[in-house]
């Protein structure tokens, strides 16, 4: 019997959707590809055409994000297996800043 993983991928990308599953991988596995430390004070949001845009805890931590912008890019790419993520975006979580609470 065959695993389900290449039956759905060859779907996938018959019907033009791989990208799209990719995308959505990279922001629901975001957490897990950054690590702990990161994703204590980081969200992935969305992703559109290629823009991926991260939440962060405040202005310092965007500014910190924005540094590692390159190697964030590579290592999303390289755990999707393609070039997925052109470029990254950061934005102050309004929530995290309106309830003055920690993630």
């Amino acid at each position: 019997m065959k695993k389900m993983g290449p039956v759905v991928e060859k779907l996938l990308k018959k019907y033009n959707l791989w990208q799209g599953y990719l995308q959505f991988m990279i922001v629901e596995k975001w957490a897990e590809i950054v690590g702990p430390p990161l994703c204590e004070v980081t969200k992935a949001d969305s992703i559109s055409r290629g823009k991926l845009k991260i939440l962060v805890k405040d202005s310092v931590w965007a500014y910190h994000m924005s540094m590692l912008k390159p190697q964030l890019i590579a290592k999303l790419n390289r755990e999707a297996g393609a070039a997925v993520v052109k470029d990254i975006f950061f934005s102050i979580d309004q929530a995290e800043e309106d309830s003055g609470h920690e993630r």
